[in-house]
């Protein structure tokens, strides 16, 4: 638009050094028979004067779009982040009476904390009760120890491979992989129908790598997880989010949100 611009001023300018200084581009006198030639001449600029003054005004619009969407998001983060807070205080006093009820059943049951606090459930630390949890990963590069990790999930193996992802963030937080094993281990929690951790898996890998490939699938599957918590207008919003904010997203993506939208009535 602004190229656009840009040639219609010079245009213009050419036009009006024709009507007003005798010369054309070429430097040789201007001929006109009649003042109907000039007066065409101010016609043309007046018209694509007024085409600037429009693409001006489109490009103001869009701008201040952009502006307002920046704060929509901004807004929005911070409500998805409120919701899922509000979630978790709803289902602390259940947990705090379940570990009133005796050592041995609390040290039996996985820790029910905030996304990373709690070990993994069925890896052999949950139950310990102290120390760090053994090592999931095999050693190697960081792109054997994701593969590894995404074999146990693809063998539904969803404790261990939960384990695997949440080590693999753990020693490699900057990685080009660790946004997608953020959002794998969005999944793991999310195929259990854990959607509360599940949601706040997506979150965090919307919203820490943004940039990452996987950004577009948390963000829908964010919008997945509030459906099921029966959380369908935050659901919506963020669908509209994944349109405004990844209109290049891959046609699956695309497709599974326009989907989800329907049944959840948006």
């Amino acid at each position: 638009m602004a190229n656009r611009i840009d040639r219609i001023e010079r245009e213009i300018s050419d036009l009006q050094r024709q009507a007003y200084s005798g010369g054309g581009s070429s430097g040789s006198p201007v001929v006109m028979e009649s003042g109907a030639g000039a007066a065409n001449l101010q016609a043309r600029v007046v018209e694509l004067e007024d085409q600037v003054r429009a693409l001006n005004g489109r490009l103001e619009e869009a701008n201040h779009r952009a502006e307002t969407l920046a704060r929509n998001l901004e807004a929005f983060r911070q409500d998805v982040d409120l919701r899922f807070r509000d979630l978790g205080a709803a289902s602390a006093p259940a947990g705090a009476s379940a570990g009133g009820e005796g050592g041995a059943q609390s040290s039996a049951a996985p820790a029910q904390g905030t996304l990373g606090a709690a070990s993994p459930a069925g890896s052999p630390g949950a139950a310990a009760g102290g120390g760090s949890a053994p090592s999931v990963l095999p050693n190697g590069t960081p792109e054997t120890q994701y593969d590894f990790a995404i074999d146990l999930m693809k063998r539904g193996q969803y404790d261990k491979a939960r384990g695997a992802f949440e080590e693999f963030l753990q020693l490699h937080p900057k990685h080009a992989l660790a946004g997608n094993a953020q959002y794998w281990l969005g999944e793991t929690f999310y195929a259990q129908n854990d959607y509360k951790r599940a949601g706040d898996a997506f979150l965090t890998g919307y919203t820490t790598y943004a940039s990452s490939s996987k950004a577009p699938d948390s963000l829908l599957k964010l919008g997945m997880s509030l459906a099921a918590l029966d959380n369908k207008d935050a659901a919506c919003t963020v669908w509209g989010e994944l349109g405004s904010k990844f209109p290049q997203a891959s046609p699956s993506v695309v497709a599974r949100a326009k989907l989800e939208r329907q049944k959840a009535g948006c």
